[in-house]
């Protein structure tokens, strides 16, 4: 669906892996501190891969419905059209889950509970500091269809 262009966007400033990589580097330096390690031998290159492979398949998926769309992944530019496709038929979200799963491989490659344990912080900073303002903004620019939309679709998952 396209829609006349928007020059505002969503007003989001800093970029949402910023929040993430943010989160990382203070598990890593909690467990510098106080080490913590990863429960019932969920550790190592084995479920590192597993997870980071599962991420790159569902970020490969989503980028490419926005470039078949022409609109900008970024959240600080103006989005040109409602996606509705590919793996956002099943979340609203799938690039913070993808950004969720790569915080979570990163604890499970380097052993370290607390990278986890700063999983649920990310989601909330992200929750009300990105995606509510995305949501706000698709409300504005596509009004009834991105309403209909949000009744059919999660957050995020």
């Amino acid at each position: 669906m396209n829609t006349p262009q928007d020059t505002h966007g969503p007003d989001i400033r800093l970029h949402p892996p910023i929040i993430y990589a943010i989160s990382i580097l203070s598990g890593i330096g909690l467990n510098n501190l106080w080490p913590q390690t990863m429960p019932c031998d969920i550790y190592g290159r084995t479920w590192g891969i597993l997870l980071i492979a599962l991420a790159i398949v569902i970020a490969v998926w989503a980028l490419l419905q926005f470039h078949k769309a022409d609109t900008d992944v970024r959240p600080d530019k103006p989005d040109s059209s409602l996606i509705t496709s590919g793996p956002f038929r099943f979340t609203r979200n799938p690039l913070y889950i993808v950004l969720t799963l790569t915080q979570i491989t990163t604890a499970v490659w380097l052993n370290n509970l607390w990278i986890v344990l700063l999983v649920i912080p990310s989601v909330v900073v992200i929750t009300f500091y990105a995606i509510a303002r995305e949501e706000r903004y698709l409300e504005r620019l596509f009004g009834q269809d991105y309403l209909d939309y949000k009744k059919r679709v999660r957050r995020w998952l």
